[in-house]
């Protein structure tokens, strides 16, 4: 990362406002708070307790009753509460250029992965994270040490995207709605799908199934274009880092045409989610805060 600012200073200053600012707002989605996804009684053996009259006898567990004299014992089941965190972090070579270091989504992406897992620890709930391009690159499974939690960030903040590796994020979201995914687990789950969204993808599809059964939230990062670039320079030619082909504009037209292009394609998405329910979430250095993060993900897991 080319910031005026090594990892160690970075990751205390992160460190220092998350304890600060986040212990007890994440309460409300940590360990305890959050409602296991299925419903009726949990599957997890809590303890025995003598029936009492007016009891529901579907409760009293026959067998374990055999050994008392008289009277029988309810089999008390707990409901699992324990909360997997699955972020899923976009590696491709758009993320990792911008027009200002401290504007860059790479930062962005640094600083939420930080919150969200810090925070994670505190409550000893689970952080797992596949890193992804055109195809999936890494998988963590979910953890809850702070040695590779901290071994995860000091990664991203040295990762290298290959030349040319556009985004696609089928691979990620198949993934979730796959059995190692979160179709098939009695454990909560979120996920956060953190991306440009610079894909021709046709991804809301597979965020809608994968809603069906666990909270999933697209998490779209911005970096505002500046009005004014290179005032002076007459025709510019620059080079796309995720195809590798040139092209020559003239600056301002140009950043119009892109503002307006993304702005049409952030509409068009934020209607298909909405309609269907789907929140997502827009971010940029201008607008991210630890208060607004987390007051998000509270609405989420209500």
């Amino acid at each position: 990362m080319n910031l005026d600012v090594d990892f160690g200073t970075w990751y205390a200053d992160i460190t220092r406002r998350v304890d600060l600012r986040i212990r007890d707002r994440m309460q409300t989605i940590m360990q305890g708070s959050h409602p296991s996804i299925w419903r009726g009684r949990g599957d997890d053996f809590d303890s025995f307790q003598p029936h009492t009259l007016g009891e529901e006898t579907t409760h009293i567990d026959w067998k374990a009753s055999e050994r008392l004299e008289d009277g029988f014992l309810v089999r008390k089941l707990r409901e699992e509460r324990m909360l997997d965190v699955w972020i899923a972090v976009d590696l491709s070579a758009s993320m990792w250029t911008g027009f200002s270091p401290e504007g860059c989504k790479q930062r962005l992406l640094l600083d939420i992965v930080a919150v969200v897992g810090r925070s994670l620890l505190h409550q000893q709930d689970q952080l797992g994270v596949i890193g992804f391009d055109r195809t999936i690159r890494t998988v963590l499974e979910p953890f809850r040490s702070e040695k590779a939690f901290v071994n995860l960030l000091q990664t991203l903040w040295e990762f290298q995207p290959e030349p040319g590796t556009t985004t696609s994020l089928l691979p990620a979201l198949q993934f979730f709605a796959s059995h190692k995914g979160t179709g098939h687990t009695k454990r909560k789950r979120l996920v956060l799908v953190l991306s440009d969204f610079d894909t021709e993808d046709d991804w809301i599809p597979a965020v809608q199934r994968i809603r069906a059964t666990h909270p999933i939230v697209p998490v779209w990062l911005e970096e505002p274009l500046p009005q004014t670039l290179f005032a002076n320079a007459g025709l510019l030619t620059y080079r796309d880092v995720e195809t590798g082909a040139y092209a020559t504009v003239e600056p301002g037209t140009w950043i119009e045409w892109v503002q307006a292009h993304k702005r049409r394609e952030q509409e068009r998405c934020l209607a298909q989610l909405e309609a269907t329910g789907t929140p997502i979430l827009l971010v940029s250095q201008e607008t991210f805060s630890v208060d607004r993060l987390i007051t998000f993900l509270d609405e989420q897991l209500l």
